[in-house]
């Protein structure tokens, strides 16, 4: 008994320890978790931060080039819901807000006078030139702003900045907070704002096929005849076992998912095509491959794009946008009819720069919409069009085109190509009514056009 009694308390105290461990580490993965949570927390309101400015950015420049004041209206009203969401943004991240007030006071105040400059114009009042000087140097400011931030999001991911760990130093000793602040510059964003007074990379006009009934003409294939149309499509491509392996989804289409593969291809690269049971259509198309160092410059890959549709019978297609990235490059083509661009019609191919290989096709938008139309004339001349320009836009190109409408219809433009300041907009003008339809910016890259 008495041995029994002698052993007791440190079995006892040897269970409790253990207890408490486990309890312990339970806290610790907790603790760390929560942790966590909180910095992918703080990392979204950051991106968010960003992606607000940037619309502002974009919008007061629509607003600037616009030469209507109901358009102008539309832009400045969204420039102000975008500057107050950054502000919210800007607020609610773990920074000591004495080090941030000028931020938020610049975001504040270009909300506020942009909301002044709807209500003139919303009364039909043109902004005068002290306005619109007050407007080009808010957005040369959000342009600024925006800048730094991305600058500054890409500071914190190279130093590994943890915003869990600023909120907690925060709670214990603000100071530091601002010694981390000053490292990664957001004092110098501060102090640059002192003196303050919008890849899409397929085009214009790319998500307007949503909804609505394929214009597809043809009697339904088979499974068999399915496989017959990938296997002519890339009869020079060397694609071998092709096999038919469900139906392919989340599209208006119904159609067969094939894939297959490809001499030169790696393990785990095989390639995979959409065919549209009515009419035996390729909807898309994808070769995963590596792609080696680039071979060939952006002509020559569009010269064998444009001669793959001609195999598949797409012809009238001309080249509008491209983006090139990672030795590949997209290729925007639209249906020409009359010498007017038809953007709905809107067929993407991919090309290998390293040998030219199909990388990518993609016919949802030209499958949905394509049939022959009946344009009618002009009813205003360019001229007259050009008119209802604002007199600072200088103009580089104009051409007809036929654009979607939000309401699903289309309707026969004028396309201006015109350059303000260092920016160039696409600005669309209704050939029927003079007024004004659609404003895009054109953001110039290296490896292509970014329409916004």
């Amino acid at each position: 008994m008495e041995k029994w009694k002698r052993y007791t308390l440190p079995v006892i105290l040897g269970i409790a320890l253990i207890g408490t461990s486990i309890w312990g580490v339970y806290q610790y993965n907790q603790s760390r978790d929560y942790h966590t949570y909180l910095d992918l927390q703080f990392q979204r309101q950051f991106y968010d931060l960003i992606g607000h400015v940037e619309n502002a950015q974009v919008d007061l420049a629509k607003a600037m080039v616009s030469g209507s004041t109901n358009d102008m209206a539309k832009f400045l009203n969204e420039t102000v819901f975008q500057s107050y969401m950054a502000q919210e943004k800007l607020t609610q991240l773990p920074l000591n807000h004495a080090n941030i007030r000028q931020v938020e006071k610049f975001l504040s105040q270009m909300g506020d006078y942009c909301t002044a400059m709807v209500n003139k114009t919303l009364e039909g009042q043109l902004l005068d030139e002290e306005e619109m000087e007050t407007l080009t140097e808010l957005h040369s400011y959000a342009n600024l702003l925006s800048q730094h931030l991305i600058e500054l999001q890409q500071q914190i991911v190279a130093d590994g900045v943890n915003f869990g760990d600023l909120r907690r130093e925060a709670n214990r000793d603000l100071d530091a907070v601002n010694d981390r602040m000053t490292d990664m510059n957001l004092i110098n964003i501060e102090e640059r704002m002192q003196d303050y007074p919008e890849l899409i990379y397929d085009g214009p006009f790319s998500e307007h096929m949503k909804d609505r009934k394929p214009r597809l003409e043809g009697e339904e294939i088979q499974r068999d005849e399915a496989i017959g149309v990938l296997q002519e499509a890339f009869s020079d491509q060397n694609i071998s076992n092709i096999e038919a392996v469900g139906g392919i989804q989340n599209t208006a289409f119904t159609g067969y998912y094939l894939r297959a593969q490809k001499e030169g291809n790696g393990d785990g690269e095989e390639v995979a095509a959409g065919i549209t049971k009515q009419g035996g259509h390729i909807l898309w198309y994808i070769n995963p491959r590596v792609v080696g160092d680039s071979q060939l410059d952006e002509n020559e890959a569009i010269d064998i794009a444009e001669q793959f549709l001609q195999t598949l019978g797409y012809d009238d297609m001309v080249s509008t946008y491209t983006i090139a990235y990672e030795g590949q490059i997209l290729i925007n083509f639209a249906y020409m009819q009359d010498d007017v661009i038809v953007y709905p019609d809107l067929i993407k191919v991919k090309v290998a720069l390293d040998n030219g290989d199909i990388l990518g096709l993609e016919t949802e938008g030209y499958l949905m919409n394509h049939h022959e139309r009946e344009i009618a004339e002009p009813e205003i001349s360019e001229d007259e069009a050009r008119e209802k320009l604002t007199s600072a836009a200088e103009v580089e190109n104009v051409r007809l085109a036929m654009i979607p409408t939000e309401g699903q219809d289309e309707v026969l433009c004028y396309e201006f190509t015109v350059q303000l300041g260092e920016d160039r907009y696409l600005i669309y003008i209704h050939a029927e009514t003079g007024h004004q339809r659609q404003i895009l910016l054109m953001v110039e890259q290296e490896d292509g056009t970014l329409v916004i």
